[in-house]
């Protein structure tokens, strides 16, 4: 019984050294690499129109507050 039991230990010992050696070896994938577009994209235009708008809606409340003489630009 000892000697079935040492035969099934170096057996797991062996498995487990070889599985190593074999993924090292394995093919790597190839990374491509891609530019980004130049321009405009749509990320930008959220952000630049978002930006025109909060401006525009600041002057909006200032002009409607100058009219009870509280405006900082407009009284």
């Amino acid at each position: 019984m000892a000697q079935t039991r040492k035969k099934a230990s170096s057996a797991r010992r062996t498995g487990a050294a070889e599985t190593p050696k074999a993924s090292a070896r394995a093919p790597r994938a190839s990374v491509d690499v891609v530019e980004e577009e130049k321009g405009f994209g749509l990320e930008e235009g959220i952000v630049f129109f978002t930006t025109i708008l909060l401006i525009v809606a600041f002057f909006m409340i200032d002009r409607a507050r100058g009219s009870y003489g509280e405006g900082m630009f407009f009284k």
